[in-house]
């Protein structure tokens, strides 16, 4: 086992340099970002072993027999122990990487055991378990690299300038993905679990829980080296990000880093590199308004001569409406622009009409702008295709509220992290995939969006903090709701996987004995080697492999019975025939037992069998018996030749994690469905719902005839932030509405 103050750095193999940070100007900068690194990783690394103990926990209650169920037991309580030790060892070698990389000592101090094999190329000597880990750890430090290598490219070449170098060597940063995953494989070691399937439970949660997180590490100590002038004019392209596409307006800023969606859609993946398109600020949205202004397009202006009515009546007048409005709202046969019709009149009558309907005041511009903007974007949230209608119908309640909080803090729209846009952000993130199975209980998904919507349209007064509260429990449920479907999205992609090599080995099977022509085969024989020898070589496939003693033999055993009773008199050879009998009898006797073949069934197969054998040995070769045409007898059905087009090409494009809708069947509803598994043999994909329950298992092909037909499509931006989503179709719609009469005019 490696010791707790093991150094593990990733360095290529270099001659020692001398110390250049900590005798140098950048001493004192080196130790604060190693500190920042350090402050980050503590609570993600403090969360990520209370998420392993939930894991094993809900494993061992889930388990289906008495010994995996005592393994994730004992797993759980020996890990509750040693957790302590394990964060105190992780942070002591991490502070020792991060010295030994800025004294310029790269080597890799302190090897284990397995890195030794490994290196010395002894793989034999390499456990099973080991090698399983070691995949692992290796792919979820490329997962976490690949997500974040815009900002790791960044801090990589300020790292070097401040060691006085061109560039670092790959993975020589000990902030990297690489070096954080193999100091926590060095300090797993002391776990007392020996199962490999208990540790790698807990690799999967720091994977989940802390390497999902690492980019803001790489974005503070990046903001801190920026703040301290070492090398400020590095830019996202200059450290490796495409430059985003320029706007339509000179202001238009781009998303944060941090709100960047992880898939972007289908459509820009199989088409070349799009950038992401950014989205557009409350300010431009209103300036593009008023450039309608002379089209006539924009809201009507108010009557100047009326007396503005007072922000705090604006909003008590809003908290009236707040509680009625949609309340009662029908879902059957919805019409969201005659609802948001009727909503803007409900809001005229209030704001600015008296009890007759004559106009007596009017709302000051400001309050104005937020007002026909809050209610535009609405409009386009109601119109999102990837909201179900019962979803959509909580969610357009919150109308009232939201528009209040706008108005409090004009923020609302350009600020992503305001409590409002995040809360609608969750809630439509939670719905994409939910199907509407009838269920409203408290374990149910609309239970707990109901829930939320009722606490802010009821308790919501001017206080933003109550809308950072309720996403708080919000986020709280979905992180446990995110565990279970984790975990039935694996179970499900095992569960096919294991079908799939099934599948895959019959079908090696069945081309092997039509290659070795079986159905030129007597009936006896080729009844033995196209049902109980076939149902043998594919389990022996499956278990060994093709370089497997008893694989070997099965299919030597099919080759001998093909080479004597097969030749049809050519090239009989009676003598090897007499002494390979008893071989093919013995070897046909011991592979019926191995999987159990019925022994009565068995018996008559090989009498017949021998029967063969005799008339071959009269007649030198020739057996009298019916045979079956070769093409009718291992017969493959024809199959159409697949079609390649833009289609099939963005169907065999698609990531894991890419979200569709289809309709399978012209009666029923559209399906939303995310893949989370694709085979590598058979090119077959599993997807399931936003429960995390399969929702639909398919061949390429047949998905690509879907998308041909019209009846799938990938959706847009499913993970996209909702209110993100709705601002940047604002800007489609303005941008149309203003273009359009000019050319109009033009012509």
């Amino acid at each position: 086992m490696a010791h707790a103050d093991k150094i593990v750095y990733l360095g290529k193999g270099q001659a020692a340099q001398a110390p250049v940070v900590t005798m140098g100007k950048y001493g004192a900068l080196a130790r604060a970002c190693e500190d920042i690194l350090v402050q980050k990783m503590e609570p993600l690394l403090h969360d990520m072993f209370a998420q392993v103990d939930d894991d094993l926990y809900r494993l061992a209650e889930n388990s289906t027999s008495n010994s995996r169920q005592t393994l994730f037991f004992d797993s759980m309580r020996s890990m509750r122990i040693f957790k302590e030790k394990a964060e105190q060892n992780y942070f002591r070698m991490l502070r020792n990487t991060f010295t030994s990389f800025w004294e310029g000592r790269s080597s890799l101090g302190g090897g284990s055991s397995r890195d030794t094999a490994l290196l010395d190329g002894e793989l034999s000597l390499v456990e099973k378990d080991e090698l399983e880990e070691e995949l692992a750890v290796t792919t979820m430090a490329s997962k976490a690299q690949t997500r974040f290598h815009h900002d790791l490219a960044l801090l990589d070449k300020r790292f070097a300038h401040m060691l006085g170098k061109r560039s670092l060597e790959k993975d020589e940063n000990p902030a990297a993905p690489k070096a954080l995953s193999e100091i926590f494989r060095v300090v797993l070691d002391e776990w007392e679990a020996e199962e490999v399937l208990a540790r790698i439970v807990v690799y999967k949660c720091f994977e989940r829980v802390v390497l999902s997180e690492i980019g803001t590490v790489y974005e503070s100590i990046n903001q801190l080296l920026v703040e301290k002038d070492v090398l400020p004019e590095l830019t996202p392209h200059q450290g490796g990000t495409a430059p985003r596409r320029a706007a339509g307006s000179a202001g238009y800023r781009g998303q944060d880093a941090g709100s960047q969606p992880e898939q972007r859609s289908q459509t820009a993946e199989t088409s070349g590199a799009e950038e992401e398109e950014p989205t557009p600020s409350l300010k431009e949205i209103w300036q593009y308004i008023k450039q309608m202004a002379p089209q006539g397009m924009a809201p009507p202006a108010p009557n100047v001569h009326l007396p503005v009515l007072p922000r705090d009546n604006v909003m008590d007048a809003l908290s009236s409406m707040q509680s009625a409005a949609l309340s009662d709202l029908d879902l059957d046969n919805v019409e969201w622009s005659a609802v948001q019709k009727r909503i803007r009149e409900q809001l005229s009558q209030t704001l600015c009409l008296d009890e007759s309907g004559k106009e007596v005041h009017r709302i000051a511009e400001t309050e104005q702008q937020t007002i026909d903007i809050i209610l535009m974007l609405f409009d386009h949230v109601l119109d999102d295709a990837n909201l179900p209608d019962a979803m959509r119908a909580l969610i357009a309640r919150l109308q009232i509220p939201v528009l209040k909080a706008a108005i409090a803090d004009p923020t609302f729209v350009d600020d992503q992290q305001h409590p409002a846009r995040r809360l609608l952000n969750e809630l439509a993130a939670a719905s994409v995939g939910w199907r509407d199975d009838g269920d409203r209980s408290e374990k149910g998904l609309y239970f707990h969006v109901k829930r939320a919507v009722d606490r802010i349209v009821h308790d919501y007064s001017d206080d933003s903090a109550l809308f950072d509260e309720v996403l708080q429990d919000f986020t709280r449920y979905m992180d446990k709701r995110a565990r279970v479907k984790q975990i039935l999205e694996e179970r499900l992609a095992q569960a096919v996987s294991g079908e799939e090599k099934l599948e895959v080995a019959k079908k090696q099977v069945e081309d092997i004995l039509h290659g070795l022509g079986v159905s030129a085969l007597p009936k006896p024989a080729r009844e033995i080697l196209e049902q109980p020898w076939k149902k043998l070589m594919t389990i022996l496939l499956l278990r060994e492999g093709e370089e497997g003693n008893n694989w070997r033999k099965a299919v030597h055993i099919a080759h001998t019975m093909v080479t004597y009773l097969g030749s049809n008199g050519a090239d009989f050879d009676r003598e090897k025939l007499l002494s390979s009998i008893p071989e093919i009898i013995s070897g046909l006797k011991k592979g019926f037992s191995y999987i159990s073949f019925d022994q009565n069934k068995a018996t008559a197969m090989l009498s017949r069998l021998q029967s063969c054998f005799i008339e071959a040995l009269k007649n030198d070769g020739f057996v009298q018996e019916e045979k079956v045409d070769e093409e009718s007898s291992v017969a493959e059905e024809a199959r159409e030749p697949e079609i390649e087009d833009e289609h099939s090409i963005a169907v065999r494009n698609m990531k894991e994690g890419a979200w569709i809708r289809m309709k399978l069947d012209a009666e029923e509803e559209p399906l939303i469905c995310k893949m989370v598994w694709r085979s590598k043999y058979t090119g077959t994909m599993v997807f399931v719902d936003g429960q995390g329950n399969k929702a639909a298992q398919m061949k390429e092909p047949e998905l690509a005839s879907y998308f041909r037909d019209g009846s799938a499509q990938f959706l847009e931006d499913a993970q996209a932030p909702l209110i993100d989503r709705a601002l940047k179709k604002m800007m489609k719609v303005l941008n149309a509405r203003i273009v359009g009469p000019k050319l109009q005019l033009s012509e």
